[in-house]
């Protein structure tokens, strides 16, 4: 069985993490394209159905929806036990995670109760300022945590956006790398190229010993995306989120993965699945990875040593 580390490896949702994600998705307008694109998979997850929790809405309002949710959701929890028996199983060595309510306080109890499976996500908030660095370095210092990431469609702002110049900063100080979403995002509460690979390309030439991940496929700008780790060795990029076997259809927009995962970039392109995201087991998503027509070496790379480079070996000078 081939090993793999996971760069976004989520933990089952709890009942109050699932009824957020499900509140967001169903009753906020601005977010309706993540409702009808991800909100069946997330629903089934909670042992519901979309249709269901828009007639509880319907009938008893947000109260009646939120009780559905709860109740529903705890009958189907998977404790942190069982999908950490089951990882092993399925040859996941490690990932990194966050709770599912990215509060950084349980996300450190997360990594400390299985510290040799799971590294930790912080999430902060640009526009706190001084506040937002100390967080972060707190969250270090402190919580044992890992990678910073930077979501464009949730803080509003780019990624080039001077707001994050201080975290950057402080990441390189404190010697962690940081995440970046660059993908098209759903929200109509912010332009839909938020998260165009553009941005990145502007954080790594002004910060060129900052460890980036560039994540979540970078789709529909997936040259642009890739071209971020031809021009910047301290790049690398995966495709959480979306699924794998798209690399393969005709169409998809993804095919440039086909040759430069194979050539250019064997060295950078990392297995990352966003399981919850994309209501998909983890080893539904590495059977993927593994249908797709690379060779054993480039799939060795992609699952395990560009991950590891990434996280115990990359110097940048």
């Amino acid at each position: 069985m081939r090993k793999a580390i996971d760069l976004c490896l989520d933990m089952p949702l709890s009942a109050e993490a699932l009824a957020n994600m499900l509140s967001s998705m169903c009753l906020d307008p601005l977010y309706r394209g993540y409702k009808n694109t991800y909100g069946p998979g997330i629903a089934a997850q909670a042992g519901l159905t979309v249709e269901e929790i828009d007639e509880t809405y319907a009938k008893g309002g947000k109260d009646a929806f939120l009780r559905l949710v709860h109740e529903s959701a705890e009958k189907n929890a998977v404790k942190p036990e069982q999908f950490v028996r089951h990882l092993d199983e399925i040859g996941v060595e490690w990932g990194i995670t966050c709770d599912g309510d990215h509060d950084n306080r349980k996300t450190a109890e997360i990594v400390q109760a299985f510290p040799h499976k799971f590294k930790g996500f912080i999430f902060v908030d640009p526009w706190k300022g001084d506040e937002a660095v100390r967080e972060l370095e707190v969250a270090v210092k402190e919580y044992g945590l890992h990678a910073l990431y930077l979501t464009a469609f949730r803080t509003k702002l780019p990624a080039s956006d001077k707001k994050n110049y201080p975290l950057y900063s402080k990441a390189c100080e404190l010697g962690i790398p940081v995440h970046i979403y660059s993908s098209l995002n759903l929200s109509k509460a912010v332009p839909y190229d938020i998260g165009h690979p553009r941005y990145i390309d502007q954080v790594a030439r002004d910060f060129p010993r900052l460890k980036i991940m560039a994540g979540v496929s970078g789709w529909p700008w997936v040259l642009d995306f890739l071209c971020l780790a031809i021009r910047h060795e301290n790049v690398y990029l995966n495709f959480e989120t979306h699924a794998p076997a798209k690399i393969a259809m005709r169409g998809s927009g993804y095919e440039p993965y086909l040759y430069y995962g194979e050539n250019n970039l064997k060295d950078r392109i990392c297995f990352a699945s966003n399981w919850v995201t994309q209501s998909m087991p983890v080893e539904d998503i590495i059977a993927q990875v593994e249908a797709l027509p690379f060779s054993d070496d480039a799939k060795e790379h992609i699952f395990y040593q560009n991950a590891k480079r990434f996280y115990e070996e990359l110097e940048l000078k």
